[in-house]
């Protein structure tokens, strides 16, 4: 008995069908189960930065208390000294006393730059100008300058700052320089922070070995702290300047 053309088509589809739906529910529960994975994984994320950041704030709050008790407890020692002694011995205790205030000094800005008060306060002007003179050292000259009347609010300064003080770090690690300019500027809806450097042969085989290969941690840092501010970052090489710019949304801007 022959089968008619339509009667194939039918025949066929109640074969198909069943397994076309199985097909479909199969890709619908794994765009959910995909979905909900990056949900988890964000905050994942956030946790782990913000356990790291909770911690530096503990430690930085702990080494400022045990510095002030034993700095004074120290003082009044010297002092006590100082009283009793003269001549050759007095001049070796003030000589004492002399460096460790340059101890303290020294010890007391390490616990500021571990983490600063202007973070608590999310200030991101006064935190970026810090983190500029904390990057300056010796040679090396990290300068910030502002040209925005507003910046995002709430917790995306803790990511954006220590994002871009890695990267600095890697900049100056791998592209041989000495001298970074930091802008930031706000426009269309937009808050921009610039990190500008000079195109050396080192920076471009940097950021051409970025490009390429898998990036290495301190990259996937900076990225990982970028991507929790849903914040989009690219580079660019333009007249022997390297410029990395990360781009925020700001709800305060004055469009």
């Amino acid at each position: 008995m022959s089968i008619s053309g339509d009667s194939l088509i039918i025949s066929l589809s109640l074969i198909l069908l069943p397994a076309i739906i199985a097909l479909i529910g199969t890709l619908l529960y794994s765009y959910f189960v995909i979905k909900r994975y990056k949900m988890v994984l964000g905050r994942l994320f956030r946790s782990s930065f913000r356990g790291v950041d909770t911690e530096r704030k503990r430690i930085a709050s702990e080494l400022h208390d045990h510095l002030a008790i034993h700095s004074i407890s120290f003082s009044e020692d010297l002092n006590e000294l100082k009283n009793r002694l003269q001549g050759q011995d007095l001049r070796i205790i003030e000589r004492l006393e002399n460096d460790f205030s340059i101890f303290r000094y020294k010890t007391h800005q390490i616990v500021e730059y571990m983490y600063p008060k202007v973070l608590v306060e999310l200030n991101w002007e006064s935190s970026l100008e810090l983190l500029a003179n904390q990057l300056s050292i010796g040679k090396i000259k990290v300068t910030f300058e502002s040209h925005a009347d507003s910046s995002p609010a709430g917790d995306w300064l803790y990511h954006t700052y220590w994002a871009i003080q890695e990267l600095i770090t890697n900049a100056i690690r791998h592209a041989n320089i000495q001298n970074v300019q930091i802008t930031a500027i706000d426009e269309d809806g937009e808050f921009i922070l610039s990190i500008h450097y000079r195109a050396t042969e080192e920076a471009k085989k940097w950021i051409e070995s970025n490009s390429k290969f898998k990036p290495g941690m301190g990259t996937m840092i900076i990225l990982d702290r970028l991507s929790i501010v849903d914040a989009k970052m690219k580079i660019e090489i333009t007249d022997g300047v390297v410029t990395h710019s990360i781009i925020l949304k700001n709800e305060n801007s004055n469009i």
